[in-house]
């Protein structure tokens, strides 16, 4: 076994000439940094020392060279005069053979718990922020949540181990840190990432989607259109493909398309849904604004004829930000005393009146005065209004909850998002304060994730966002 205490005395036993380029590499680094003594002061150094020491042990493993006689070698014995007869000798077992893959399954759309265990071994051998950590652990959380990932799914166990080692992770990192996976883990799970793929005719019709009814798209309708024809010959989709009478309404569009140089490759709007359908994806026509698990790629046209569920907000507030999807959040910011909790208070009585259950989680004033007053001269009364000076454990019931605020509520901004995935189609509005610089702990990174973004600022709230920007002034 090669180590650093052994490495300078060991590795000269070996003709790494022969050896592949990055173990090559490795061992230039190697000796420089024994000869330097930077190992032991530099903890990135150390940690590619000792990966590529693993992966050296691994490699010689594998190859199973003969040792060179050393001077503790025991001396041979003196040939005996006795002829005996010579035993057949039996051929060395090497492990060099390359263990052969099975053929990945070919499927309509991924199981989501492979399409998270890709993402997991991605991040292999990356330097990966903290925020980008906790994204996925949220996302893995919310299909579990929303029982797209189960118990009885036959990768439930390794769902259940990279949540843990994501947790592990989150809790021991800083900003920033290199992503490594335990080698007993990562092959595991590259065998489960590689053991499923995209059937190629779903593939193309996909690519077909992406196209379809769109101009300028001679050069990219050209290259499928031959991308067809050579899987075809190559025998990769014959006519026994399940989809193969999709695969050839789309082919005839693309030929007729480049031939007659057509506007846009185009095909009838029953052939149309006919593939939406079967590629899980909304048509024209349909009310659903979410595919059922293909990262599709669909026209402005189709976009624009699609219903997406707003609250249907009206009056100063569609003024102020627009109309917001069901389960939306934004981030209220502003200076002390600059009227923010009661413009939050008049938009959650707002709320209550016209759209829903609402939770008011007075972190800042509690159950005091100056929250009874605020309530009394806004008129902030309703039976679906809600206080509570601290966070319910469970806020399934409520549709919109309101934070006052982030700072005295402790709350990070990994546990901002943990609560808008836990609960998608509840609505989360956050209210920060800010400094005379306008700096607040957190919001920063926030502003990113959230929806709408509101300021107040002396008496008027400027707001901006993903459903449309305005101005209200505030009375207080």
């Amino acid at each position: 076994m090669i180590t650093v205490q052994n490495y300078l005395n060991t590795a000269c036993k070996y003709d790494f000439s022969k050896f592949p380029e990055a173990l090559k590499k490795g061992d230039d680094l190697t000796r420089k940094a024994l000869a330097q003594n930077s190992y032991s002061g530099n903890e990135t150094i150390k940690r590619v020392v000792d990966t590529y020491i693993e992966k050296l042990n691994t490699y010689v493993e594998s190859q199973a060279p003969k040792q060179a006689k050393t001077a503790t070698d025991k001396p041979k014995k003196a040939a005996s005069t006795r002829v005996q007869k010579a035993k057949p000798k039996k051929a060395p077992v090497t492990s060099t053979a390359k263990k052969v893959s099975p053929e990945p399954k070919a499927v309509e759309m991924l199981p989501e718990e492979i399409r998270f265990i890709r993402r997991y071994v991605a991040m292999n051998g990356k330097v990966k922020s903290k925020l980008a950590v906790m994204r996925l652990l949220s996302s893995l959380q919310k299909a579990m949540l929303e029982k797209r990932i189960r118990k009885t799914s036959p990768y439930a166990k390794e769902i259940l181990q990279i949540q843990d080692q994501l947790i592990r992770c989150a809790d021991r990192m800083g900003d920033e840190a290199e992503i490594n996976i335990a080698a007993k883990h990562l092959e595991h799970y590259k065998e489960i990432a590689s053991s499923q793929r995209i059937r190629d005719s779903i593939a193309l019709l996909k690519r077909f989607v992406a196209i379809h009814g769109r101009e300028g798209m001679e050069e990219r309708g050209e290259r499928l259109l031959k991308a067809m024809e050579r899987m075809v010959k190559n025998g990769k989709i014959s006519k026994v493909d399940p989809y193969a009478t999709k695969l050839n309404e789309a082919y005839k569009s693309l030929k007729i398309f480049l031939r007659d140089k057509k506007a846009a490759p185009e095909i009838k709007e029953g052939e149309l849904n006919g593939i939406y359908g079967l590629l899980g994806m909304p048509t024209a026509k349909s009310k659903a604004c979410q595919s059922k698990g293909l990262s599709g790629v669909v026209s402005s046209e189709d976009l624009m004829n699609m219903n997406f569920e707003t609250i249907g907000l009206r009056g100063k507030f569609q003024e102020l930000i627009g109309d917001p999807s069901v389960g939306f959040t934004a981030m209220v910011f502003g200076q002390p005393k600059s009227g923010k909790s009661t413009l939050m208070l008049d938009f959650a009585h707002h709320l209550a009146n016209k759209h829903g259950e609402v939770l008011y989680v007075a972190f800042e004033e509690g159950y005091g005065y100056t929250l009874k007053e605020k309530i009394t001269r806004i008129g902030a009364i309703h039976p679906r209004l809600h206080f509570s000076e601290e966070l319910p454990g469970k806020l399934g019931a409520y549709d919109f909850v309101f934070i006052d605020s982030v700072s005295r509520a402790g709350m990070e901004l990994e546990d901002m998002i943990e609560l808008k995935n836990k609960y998608p189609r509840t609505s989360f509005i956050f209210i920060f304060h800010a400094t005379k610089d306008g700096k607040f702990k957190g919001g920063n990174e926030l502003a990113h994730e959230v929806d709408v973004i509101i300021e107040v600022e002396n008496g008027m709230a400027k707001g901006k966002g993903r459903f449309g920007q305005g101005e209200v002034e505030v009375r207080f």
